[in-house]
């Protein structure tokens, strides 16, 4: 009898630690770009990405293996569905690259976190001109954190990434500092930030932590709302200066059901894009991320056109 139930004791135990292993195995993410259905976050992470209510069968959506995958120039891109949090599309999504502009959605969710969007900053010398090209701002003119956080998505302002670092400091934070605890925070493991502008090429993110930051701010309103808007009018506090500007998206007027998107580019980084479209008679969003593009726009109509066609919701 003893012998007996040590024997059913190890199966017992094999079998458990069999589950353990299916259960706890993080799935393979296909980069050849024939957008296997497979979990987009590792299952330790899964319970943090969902930022719609699953409540569609697991096997959605379905892809039609007939229909060719796109060819794009871009070095890393991805395609994900936000509802199902599954990758749709893969090329290179871990390749480390600078993200140029594509910065300012973390610097924005950082200053949302840690800065008064009522409070007026004073812009200072060290926010004029910064890269040297395009002068946005004036010394001494007074604006709000909410103006200049729209100056810098909408137009890509980089001299208001700048500004809202400078007033950030007024407040004891560092923020280039707070947007790598961030970025850590939201499990953006192989990504390092150096400006809240995105300007240093030294700096780099992947396709795939990219689409982790845009799936944890899925729900920032005002980052998104300001992505929609085609252009740009803000008055500084006093009335001395306007600022108008358009949006740096091209896709927004030519692309259907645009939820928003960020564009980046520096000569190292070449083109970036991120873009975030509805899926048409669907509570459900598709966020296309594409680095290192010698076409940017190109290529991210080519994967939403592509993504659109290629897969059924139902």
């Amino acid at each position: 009898m003893p012998r007996k139930l040590l024997m059913l004791t190890i199966v017992v135990v094999a079998l458990a630690g069999v589950n353990l292993f299916f259960v706890f195995k993080a799935p393979e993410v296909q980069t050849d770009g024939q957008a296997r259905l497979v979990p987009f976050i590792p299952v330790a992470q899964a319970a943090q990405v969902y930022v719609l209510p699953v409540s569609e069968p697991s096997y959605l959506p379905i892809l039609d293996t007939n229909l060719a995958k796109p060819s794009i120039g871009a070095a890393a891109a991805l395609v994900y569905d936000a509802r199902s949090s599954r990758l749709l599309y893969a090329k290179n999504t871990s390749a480390q690259l600078p993200v140029a502009s594509l910065t300012k959605i973390l610097t924005a969710a950082t200053v949302l976190d840690l800065l008064r969007l009522d409070d007026v900053a004073t812009i200072e010398k060290t926010a004029i001109r910064v890269d040297e090209e395009k002068q946005d701002l004036y010394l001494g003119e007074r604006i709000t954190i909410r103006n200049l956080l729209s100056y810098m998505l909408i137009p890509s302002s980089n001299d208001a990434a700048y500004a809202l670092a400078d007033y950030a400091k007024t407040q004891g934070i560092d923020l280039v500092v707070a947007m790598n605890a961030k970025a850590a925070e939201l499990g953006m493991g192989d990504s390092k930030f150096l400006d809240p502008a995105g300007l240093n090429d030294e700096a780099y993110s992947t396709a795939y932590d990219m689409a982790v930051l845009v799936g944890k701010v899925l729900g920032r309103r005002e980052i998104w709302d300001a992505l929609t808007q085609s252009e740009i009018s803000i008055t500084s506090v006093d009335g001395a200066f306007t600022h108008q500007a358009k949006n740096t998206n091209q896709l927004l007027s030519s692309v259907s059901n645009v939820k928003g998107g960020k564009t980046g580019y520096t000569e190292k980084a070449l083109g970036c894009m991120i873009l975030l479209v509805d899926v048409p008679g669907r509570q459900d969003t598709l966020v296309s991320i594409v680095l290192g593009s010698s076409d940017r726009f190109g290529d991210t109509r080519k994967l939403i056109d592509w993504t659109l066609a290629a897969y059924r919701w139902e």
